[in-house]
């Protein structure tokens, strides 16, 4: 009589370690240059102090500072975390963490979702500083134009 013998699950997955690592590269990568805007929102808004003072968007400006600087400081936190998923991912690579690959994907997954909130964040922030010194300019050039 034959024997069967049952095939042990392999798990499939939709992409290869080499790939998250490259992603993740990425990441920093795109964390790294919203850090640079960041620092040019932040110049932008103390070059049109003066402006945010006479109007009542003072609070606001403020508060973007703020939220600029949470982000500045959340940017860190991920890149500290991504860098040492890449050293776990680095390990797969080099088949140290066989046996923990599910769980290095999941946290590439939670990543992924940090990541993609952060940027979201951002540009909703980017988004209102722009609005903000747009009104602010258009309100200078009409103190200008009819200063003259």
């Amino acid at each position: 009589m034959k024997q069967v013998i049952p095939k042990q699950k392999v798990a499939t997955f939709k992409h290869s370690i080499d790939y998250l690592h490259s992603k993740s590269k990425q990441w920093i990568s795109e964390i790294k240059f919203i850090k640079v805007e960041q620092n040019f929102l932040k110049e932008l808004l103390a070059e049109h102090i003066i402006g945010l003072c006479d109007s009542n968007n003072f609070t606001k400006a403020k508060l973007f500072l703020n939220g600029i600087n949470h982000e500045k400081k959340l940017g860190d936190e991920l890149i500290n975390s991504i860098k040492e998923h890449n050293i776990n991912l680095a390990l797969l690579i080099e088949k140290v963490y066989l046996k923990k690959e599910d769980t290095i994907r999941e946290k590439h997954e939670l990543l992924k979702k940090e990541v993609k909130n952060y940027i979201e964040n951002f540009k909703y922030i980017k988004e209102q500083v722009f609005e903000l010194i747009l009104l602010i300019m258009k309100k200078e050039k009409q103190q200008k134009l009819l200063a003259k």
